[in-house]
C-alpha cells in the first residue's frame, strides 16, 4: 500500500498525543508511516559530566545560565500543566532585567529560576556525553534494561495525576481500570525482552495500531541517500549564502533557536553513528573544504557534494537536519512525503516556513516540498458535552476563581481566559499600560503609598530628622514590593493561561479522555478530529 504521509515522534506511547494522532488519521483512511525517533539526543542535564550514568525523572526547566534540563526519550505532562519558563523572557513584561528584579525582591536570580521556571512535564534526564562533549547519546542508545523501571514509574505518575485531576468516583474507576490494563500491556511488552527503548515504543504503538500504520525508526528515514541529503548539500556547496539565509530565518522567527556559528563553519545537521559501542550523534562542520564530524574529516569534491560512500565506510549511518531543517528534509524531493503533526506540535515551524520561503525565492528548491498536515482534536472544546469534575492545577486557580470546575464550564471558559491573558501580557510590554494596570489592580495599596508619601513630606518640613521618616520610607518600600510581587504573580498566571490551547491537542489525551467520559468520549474526540494542511506562516 502506498505511503501518503510520514510521522516522526519521540515518546511514542499511550501517554502522549502521538498515538491519538495516528489513530485519527487511520479513521480518516490516511495511510501513515510512523518513525519512532531514535537519532535525537536522549536528554541533557545542566552540570552533568562526561559518561555520567545517573538517570532520573525530573521536571523540565531552565537555569540562569540559559541551559536547561530536558529529555526527549520519555516524558509525561500533567493535565493543563505549567510549561517551563525562561525567566529572562519576562524582562519586557516587568520592565527590568532579571538581576534587577531579583534585587528588588531581595532574592537571587537562582531563586527566581527555582520557583518560576520548572514546568509540569516530567522527563527522563541524564548526561548526554559519551567519551567527550562532542558525542551525545541518542534515544536509540537507551536499553530496555536501563529504562523499564522509569517507564513503570512514569505510568504510576500519570495515574496519580489523572486520579487527582478527575476526582469523581466514576472517573476514578475508569482511570484505575485503564491504568491497570496499560500496566499489564507494558509488562507483557517488556516480558518479550525488546533490546532498546525505541523497540518498546514500536511494540507499544503496534499493540494499538495493528496494521493501521507502518512503524519504523527515524534512523531509517534519514539513512545516507542522495535523495535525503540534497538539502544538506546546499550548505556544503554554498555555505556563506545558505548560512546567512538560515540565520536570518532563525532571527526573524524568534522561536528560541540560536543561529549557526559561521566563524567555525557550523552546519545545521548532525551525523549518527556508533562510538565506543554506543549510539551517538555529533554536529557537523564545514572547515577548509572538508566535512568534520567529531574527530573525523571527509573531503568534499570540487562541487561540494557529500562523500556518502566514505561516510558509510566510516560508520556514519545518518545525516539529519536539526530542528527547522529536519521537517523540511522529510518532505523534500521525490522521497519526501507529507509530514503530520498535532496542533501546536513543533515550536520551530515558523522558522522552518521562513527558511523554506527563502530557499524557494532564491530558486534553490528544485524539487517539490510536500505539505505539513496538522491533526487538531479540540479536546478542551469537546468537553462541553461532559459534567465531569476537573480539579484544576494550582496555577489556574486564580484565572478561574476556584480549584474545581465542571468539564463543560471549563470548555466554555478557557478560550476567553487565554485571550485575556495574552492581551494583558501585551499591555505589560508598555510601561504606561503596565503602571495603569498596577494602579487599578492595587488601588488600595496605591492609596496607602500616596497617604504615606503625603505624611512623609509634611513631617519632613517640620521634623526633617525624625525617626518616623525612616519608618515611612520602609512602609512605602514594603507597599511597592507588594505591588511588584502582585505584578510578577499576574505575569506567572498569564504566561501559562495564554497557552491553554496547547492542551487542545497535546499530552496524554487517551487516559484523560477515558477519565473524563470513557472510551466513547475518546472515540468521539478521534472521530471529530480536524485534519488540515497547514498554510505557510512565513509572512
Amino acid at each position: 500500500m502506498s505511503v501518503t504521509m510520514f510521522s516522526i515522534d519521540q515518546n511514542s506511547h499511550s501517554l502522549w498525543d502521538c498515538l491519538p494522532k495516528l489513530q485519527a488519521l487511520a479513521l480518516k483512511g490516511r495511510r501513515v508511516t510512523h518513525f519512532v525517533e531514535d537519532i535525537d539526543v536522549a536528554f541533557t542535564t545542566m552540570g552533568a559530566g562526561v559518561d555520567g550514568d545517573g538517570l532520573r525523572l525530573a521536571q523540565e526547566r531552565f537555569h540562569r545560565s540559559g541551559g536547561a534540563d530536558w529529555g526527549a526519550a520519555m516524558f509525561y505532562s500533567n493535565f493543563l500543566g505549567r510549561l517551563p519558563v525562561e525567566i529572562r523572557d519576562w524582562e519586557p513584561l516587568t520592565g527590568m532585567k532579571t538581576n534587577v528584579l531579583a534585587k528588588q525582591l531581595s532574592r537571587s536570580v537562582d531563586d527566581l529560576y527555582n520557583e518560576f521556571s520548572p514546568g509540569d512535564n516530567w522527563q527522563l534526564i541524564g548526561s548526554s556525553y559519551v567519551g567527550d562533549e562532542r558525542h551525545h547519546r541518542t534515544i536509540g542508545d537507551l536499553t530496555t534494561e536501563q529504562t523499564a523501571g522509569f517507564l513503570r514509574e512514569l505510568l504510576d505518575m500519570a495515574r496519580r495525576n489523572t486520579l487527582e485531576t478527575f476526582p469523581q468516583d466514576d472517573a476514578r474507576r475508569r482511570t484505575d481500570a485503564w491504568f491497570d490494563n496499560e500496566r499489564a500491556r507494558l509488562d507483557a511488552i517488556l516480558a518479550a525482552n525488546p533490546a532498546r527503548l525505541c523497540d518498546v515504543y514500536s511494540a507499544w504503538l503496534g499493540e494499538y495500531l495493528g496494521g493501521d500504520a507502518d512503524i519504523r525508526l527515524s534512523s531509517e528515514l534519514f539513512a545516507l541517500d542522495p535523495a535525503r541529503t540534497a538539502l544538506l548539500e546546499l550548505f556544503t556547496r554554498d555555505y556563506d549564502r545558505l548560512a546567512e539565509l538560515y540565520n536570518r530565518a532563525v532571527e526573524e522567527a524568534r522561536v528560541g533557536l540560536r543561529p549557526l556559528k559561521t566563524e567555525i563553519g557550523e552546519l545545521p545537521f548532525f551525523a549518527a553513528f556508533q562510538y565506543q559501542g554506543r549510539h551517538v550523534r555529533s554536529g557537523a562542520f564545514l572547515q577548509a573544504g572538508q566535512l568534520r564530524i567529531a574527530d573525523m574529516t571527509f573531503a568534499l569534491d570540487a562541487g561540494g557534494s557529500l562523500p556518502l560512500e566514505q561516510l558509510r565506510q566510516a560508520g556514519i549511518t545518518c545525516l539529519a537536519g536539526k530542528a527547522i531543517l529536519l521537517v523540511l528534509q522529510a518532505r523534500y524531493g521525490q522521497a519526501g512525503r507529507a509530514l503530520t503533526m498535532p496542533y501546536r506540535g513543533s515550536m520551530y515551524m515558523p522558522a522552518s516556513w521562513r527558511f523554506q520561503k527563502m530557499l524557494d525565492e532564491a530558486g534553490l528548491l528544485t524539487s517539490p516540498v510536500q505539505p505539513i498536515v496538522r491533526v487538531r482534536f479540540h479536546m478542551l472544546d469537546r468537553m462541553r458535552s461532559l459534567k465531569t469534575t476537573v480539579a484544576l492545577p494550582t496555577h489556574l486557580h486564580g484565572c478561574l476563581g476556584r480549584s474545581e470546575i465542571a468539564a463543560d464550564e471549563l470548555a466554555d471558559a478557557w478560550a476567553a481566559i487565554a485571550a485575556a491573558a495574552r492581551s494583558r501580557l501585551e499591555k505589560f510590554k508598555d510601561p504606561a499600560a503596565r503602571q495603569q494596570w498596577q494602579e487599578e489592580a492595587f488601588a488600595d495599596v496605591v492609596a496607602e503609598i500616596a497617604q504615606l508619601d503625603h505624611r512623609r513630606r509634611t513631617l519632613a518640613e517640620t521634623s526633617p530628622k525624625s525617626e518616623e521618616l525612616r519608618q515611612m520610607w520602609n512602609d512605602m518600600k514594603l507597599r511597592k514590593l507588594e505591588m511588584l510581587q502582585g505584578l510578577l504573580h499576574q505575569i506567572e498566571c498569564d504566561w501559562q493561561a495564554r497557552d491553554l490551547d496547547y492542551w487542545d491537542s497535546r499530552g496524554a489525551l487517551l487516559p484523560w479522555c477515558v477519565a473524563l467520559g470513557g472510551e466513547d468520549f475518546y472515540n468521539k474526540v478521534l472521530t471529530e478530529a480536524e485534519i488540515y494542511e497547514e498554510q505557510s506562516i512565513a509572512d
